[in-house]
């Protein structure tokens, strides 16, 4: 059954399965839009520093993206309570175009006689300048994850948060794959054209969000809660995910954010997305370096990062099933697992296709670490609560993830070692899986073996009891 709609007068209207789809897949598109954006953006300014001679702030310009984007994480779900995501979202696209455009004067600037060819500061302030107003932007696509639940019922929230995420497929095919061809497209000016396909990116973002079928805006003078009177009793059966009998239990006074913090898993799932979004940027933002210095060359690390992007969305064909049948927090562990898994192909040798399959794998590591904690997010609050339970988590996932991309490269140039920089990453994401596995098992004894964060087959209960014995 679908679920409610709520609007001001908090109507239900049933969407046909196929008009829910198409919103998926056109959130889908403009993730892939707005996330490809961000890895057109990585060797762009990465290789575009590096030649200018400041490598110790190559991954400064996607740092001040992300940076500036948590706390515009924090007000976009309130802008958008009060004018609604289409509106929120194209506004969005806007700044992203600016600031990309921008971006593309700094290298135009030495092509256009403007600046001497051998000055590079006025190419460095305006791509790190010109980051800025995309940090609105990047903001905008993450809440993506949580503008689906609106198309998806609750069964199907776990599969519509991977359908959306698959959508990252075309940013690899229109991000990375994409710039190997628009680096040189406009002659003396290298990079320029890159920062162009940023601002094209955006253009399409908007488009694909021009024919998506939000829900209206709520007004500050509308009552937007909805009670456990106002569901049916197979309504009321499909809400049984952690945090739901709190949701409908307080349904007619909307909490504040310490509650919620305090009778939901709130801070536990930020926290593990936080840490799956910090493993996964730090590999995927520290590879160039050491396949330099094998000799690899930007194209190769171009391919390198395509294939990462592919490992990090396409399991979202799947990875929404695998949720449902084994439960959230034994599948983030698996994922968390991986990441080491794909680390341990760095150590092997330096060949090309050891670094092409592990960065692979530790995106495969990010979908599954990632995908289920995002999609519990939208399970522990009502409608009138979304917009500070959103802001909340990823106005802190989003200040994290911001603060690693800024301080990156100074961090890998202090710990001077790809192996050792390995090694660090390999042992947080070991203990993030423990973590996983011991929340889960203690909401499984809990409910007394009826929870569905374990799932009752053979395998799960195997992995269960291995997680039990790592954490004695």
């Amino acid at each position: 059954m679908a679920l409610p709609t709520w609007t001001s007068s908090t109507a239900t209207t049933t969407r046909s399965r196929s008009n829910m789809l198409k919103n998926v897949l056109l959130l889908g598109g403009m993730w892939g839009m707005g996330l490809g954006a961000a890895f057109v953006q990585l060797p762009a300014t990465q290789n575009l520093l590096i030649d200018a001679g400041y490598a110790s702030i190559s991954t400064a310009p996607l740092g001040v993206i992300m940076l500036g984007s948590a706390p515009c994480a924090v007000v976009i779900p309130k802008i958008i309570t009060r004018y609604g995501e289409k509106k929120t979202f194209i506004a969005g696209a806007f700044f992203g175009i600016v600031g990309a455009i921008m971006q593309m004067f700094g290298p135009l600037t030495a092509a256009m006689g403007i600046s001497a060819a051998n000055d590079v500061t006025i190419q460095v302030v305006l791509v790190v300048i010109g980051a800025i107003p995309q940090a609105f932007m990047y903001a905008s696509t993450n809440n993506l994850r949580f503008s689906v639940s609106q198309f998806s019922t609750p069964e199907f929230l776990p599969k519509a948060t991977a359908l959306v995420l698959l959508g990252g497929v075309l940013s690899a095919l229109l991000g990375p794959l994409l710039s190997a061809a628009t680096r040189s497209m406009i002659p003396g000016a290298l990079y320029a054209g890159n920062f162009l396909q940023i601002a094209l990116m955006y253009v399409v973002f908007a488009t694909l969000a021009f024919f998506a079928d939000f829900k209206q805006p709520i007004s500050d003078t509308d009552d937007v809660r909805i009670g456990s009177d106002d569901l049916s009793l197979v309504e009321r059966q499909e809400r049984n995910a952690v945090g739901e009998s709190a949701m409908l239990d307080n349904a007619t006074t909307e909490r504040t954010l310490m509650q919620i913090i305090k009778e939901t898993d709130l801070p536990l799932l930020t926290t593990f997305q936080c840490l799956s979004y910090n493993i996964m940027a730090m590999y995927m933002s520290q590879l160039k370096p050491p396949m330099a210095a094998a000799g690899y060359s930007v194209d190769s690390y171009t391919y390198a990062l395509t294939a990462h992007m592919l490992g990090m969305f396409l399991p979202g064909l799947f990875s929404g099933q695998v949720i449902n049948r084994f439960g959230t927090w034994l599948t983030t562990a698996v994922g968390f697992l991986l990441f080491p898994v794909g680390g341990a192909m760095f150590l092997i040798n330096d060949s090309i296709a050891m670094f092409v399959v592990g960065i692979t794998i530790v995106g495969i590591g990010w979908n599954f670490s990632f995908v289920g904690p995002s999609a519990e997010v939208s399970k522990i609050h009502s409608p009138a609560e979304q917009s500070k339970v959103v802001g909340f988590n990823d106005g802190i996932m989003l200040l994290t993830v911001g603060t690693f991309f800024v301080t990156a490269s100074k961090i890998y140039i202090a710990v001077g070692s790809w192996n050792v920089f390995n090694y660090i990453l390999i042992g947080l994401s070991v203990f993030s899986a423990l973590l996983s596995l011991l929340r889960g098992l203690l909401i499984w004894r809990a409910s007394g073996g009826d929870d569905n964060s374990f799932s009752g087959d053979s395998l799960a209960q195997s992995l269960l009891t291995a997680g039990s014995l790592c954490t004695l």
